[in-house]
């Protein structure tokens, strides 16, 4: 059996494809994987040996188009207080169960990760499939979904105020404890018996 997955996005769009990946392949299928031609991804599914074909511009080369931070109109704090931290590309799984709370987009991997870490969360969406994780996020109690993708002061203060409170905080803590982790196993099951047979055949 043959299957094409694709993606087109950052790392958190395409690690989850890779997931599935080998647990079809361990189920004896033949996948392929459509994603943004980046290195980073090509080696990464090269190392279960599943092949990329790559799809559209580097996601890479189109976040490096962004305007520089330099670029952007400089803002002092409101209070002027220097207690920000700006940080790179950082390990999320590390770093989310040392916060109060996540603030972010609503990716899928962002979700799940502060999901997992028991982080409460408050999901800005933008695009795509965002909203509907921060309908999920809201719908769980474990944090809240902010109304449109452009936050105002007032906006925001409401959502991290029902964020960290701490009703919030002990029901993310919750449902931290039922968040599986074999996400791909079952989703590489239920593609193979929905498209016919759960053990693909392998020809002699």
């Amino acid at each position: 059996m043959r299957f094409v997955l694709s993606t087109y996005g950052s790392r958190g769009d395409v690690e989850p494809l890779v997931a599935l990946a080998v647990r079809l392949r361990e189920r004896g299928a033949e996948v392929r994987v459509c994603a943004p031609p980046d290195e980073h991804f090509a080696q990464r599914l090269a190392g279960f040996g599943v092949p990329l074909v790559g799809v559209g511009p580097s996601a890479r080369a189109l976040t490096k188009a962004a305007p520089p931070p330099s670029s952007l109109p400089e803002r002092d704090l409101p209070d002027g207080r220097d207690d920000c931290l700006l940080l790179g590309e950082v390990n999320h799984q590390a770093l989310f169960g040392r916060v109060a709370g996540v603030l972010h987009h609503g990716g899928a991997g962002t979700t799940t990760t502060a999901a997992r870490a028991g982080a409460p969360q408050v999901v800005l969406p933008q695009a795509a499939d965002q909203p509907y994780w921060a309908g999920r996020v809201a719908g769980l109690g474990i944090g809240a979904a902010h109304d449109g993708p452009a936050p105002t002061s007032a906006s925001l203060s409401a959502a991290l105020g029902t964020a960290l409170s701490p009703a919030t905080g002990a029901r993310a803590r919750s449902v931290a404890t039922t968040v599986r982790t074999d996400g791909a196993s079952v989703a590489a099951r239920l593609l193979l018996t929905e498209t016919g047979r759960s053990t693909p055949h392998t020809p002699a």
